[in-house]
């Protein structure tokens, strides 16, 4: 015959742990405000929240504590307590193996401090079922938790999964072999590699760098330069493999004042738009970038 755990210790040990974890939550904000210096409240929320494990474990720490106290065994809810968690890290885990970018990760994590608004939602059903089985009520707990924690974390995962950054993160690779300054034009010599077939189309935008030259209105600080492709010619489509070329840049030109110097001028980075070639709009999908060496005379 099953146990009617709502009116056991159960839900009893549950409340204390989601208690724990709500009252270590406004710890962390206290935390963030005082210990880690944080300028606003909004500043030691957001620090609170990325470290929400804290708080977790703080719950999880009071449900066994609470059960030694009371004598009440423990198993079943603090199953119910850290199986959602767990799934949760679990599915987070899989996305950070496919995709290990360090915002992503936080991204991921950060917000399954959401899942607490689950828990508690899983909690007031289950307590509105006062009398289920065991089983029920059990399942009551947990299921809005793992659903809603999925669907949060599908909410930062499948933008990225879908995102151009993500698709074409390999796709293409960049090297800047020379960059050279001659009667006022800066010509610099690259390799693209192309790893991922496709119609792309290529354009070479240069930002001024540096404080030693001065814009005008009519000298914007964004040059498209001109790319001019090797023996291979441009990338057809369809086809990997690497396309030696070279681009030229005629404005804000480094080192075309005697007094400009490669100590006071930044490097740059040169960026390589990639666009669709399919497309009519042809916006830009990704972006190639890779530093200039910096010309000298």
């Amino acid at each position: 015959m099953e146990t009617v755990l709502p009116q056991s210790g159960f839900a009893k040990l549950l409340a204390t742990g989601l208690v724990g974890w709500v009252i270590g939550s406004f710890v962390l904000v206290a935390a963030g405000w005082w210990w880690a210096h944080s300028e606003t409240f909004a500043i030691a929320a957001m620090w609170a929240i990325s470290h929400w494990w804290v708080a977790f474990a703080f719950g999880a720490i009071l449900l066994l504590a609470d059960s030694l106290v009371s004598r009440l065994k423990s198993a079943t809810a603090l199953l119910a307590y850290l199986l959602p968690v767990a799934l949760l890290v679990l599915i987070a885990g899989i996305c950070i193996a496919i995709y290990p970018d360090p915002g992503f990760r936080s991204d991921l994590f950060g917000y399954m401090a959401l899942v607490l608004v689950f828990y508690v939602l899983g909690f007031l059903w289950m307590m509105l079922g006062r009398g289920s089985a065991g089983n029920t009520a059990f399942l009551r707990l947990v299921l809005p938790a793992m659903i809603g924690g999925v669907i949060v974390l599908g909410l930062v995962a499948v933008p990225v999964f879908t995102s151009n950054f993500f698709i074409y993160r390999n796709a293409f690779g960049l090297s800047i072999s020379k960059a050279t300054v001659a009667n006022g034009v800066m010509v610099a010599d690259a390799v693209l590699e192309i790893r991922k077939p496709g119609n792309y189309g290529f354009s070479a935008p240069r930002f001024m760098y540096g404080g030693n030259f001065e814009m005008t209105d009519s000298e914007p600080a964004l040059e498209y330069g001109k790319i001019t492709w090797g023996t291979a010619g441009p990338p057809k489509e369809g086809v990997p493999g690497t396309y030696p070329l070279q681009i030229r840049w005629k404005k804000n030109i480094p080192f075309s004042q005697p007094a400009a110097t490669p100590d006071n001028v930044e490097q740059e980075l040169i960026s390589l738009e990639v666009r669709d070639g399919t497309k009519q709009d042809k916006e830009a999908i990704f972006n190639i970038s890779a530093p200039l060496p910096i010309p000298r005379q």
